[in-house]
């Protein structure tokens, strides 16, 4: 059965500009047995850039937050965060 469902695409990047390169990303599919791992060392990432994932049919569903620039190594914090989305047929 083919249903419309909802796929993510979370992406750090560098700056919160959408030109910017990404330096992590986190694709969410629509199944059950979907990953939650951030990869920050694949260097065959299917976009370089937010602005590659629009131009491919990706939906900027949240922008970062634009905190001040802070040089922090003790904070988590992994790049701006973009979350996407792509509404497609998936195969159940």
């Amino acid at each position: 059965m083919t249903q419309l469902k909802q796929r993510l695409l979370y992406l750090h990047s560098r700056t919160p500009d959408v030109f910017s390169n990404i330096i992590a990303l986190n694709l969410v599919e629509p199944t059950k047995n979907a990953t939650r791992e951030i990869s920050a060392e694949d260097p065959d990432w299917p976009y370089q850039t937010v602005h590659d994932a629009i131009v491919d049919g990706w939906q900027i569903v949240q922008f970062p937050y634009l905190q001040a620039p802070f040089d922090d190594r003790e904070l988590d914090v992994l790049g701006y965060e973009f979350i996407l989305q792509k509404m497609e047929m998936i195969d159940e």
